[in-house]
């Protein structure tokens, strides 16, 4: 009898090291995917990352047009002359303006 109480006494020790490690190994698994240094943050950092790798892409071509127009308003007066009479309706001297207007029954 006395062989049992024993043998039953190390299943349930055994019992209780399978449950502690188990438990152990669902918290380290958890912690991996969910921490903040985790793999799901990773993998939402990295869709950021390429989401802002696109936006600095846009916004380098802006820059470069932008860049662009810049030059060639510090030296092209042609250039100058165009956007003046475009944007604020300057004319030369001795240029006479029609200015056509839309019926809006059309």
């Amino acid at each position: 009898m006395a062989k049992s109480g024993v043998a039953t006494q190390k299943r349930s020790m055994t019992r209780k090291r399978l449950i502690i490690i188990g438990i152990l190994t669902g918290t380290v698994i958890l912690f991996v995917l969910f921490s903040p240094y985790g793999v799901v943050t990773r993998f939402a950092l990295e869709g950021d990352i390429e989401a802002l790798k696109g936006d600095i892409q846009a916004l380098r071509m802006t820059s470069d047009s932008l860049r662009s127009i810049v030059r060639r308003l510090e030296t092209d007066t042609t250039e100058i002359e165009r956007l003046a009479r475009e944007r604020f309706g300057y004319v030369r001297q001795g240029e006479e303006v029609y200015v056509i207007t839309r019926d809006s029954t059309e």
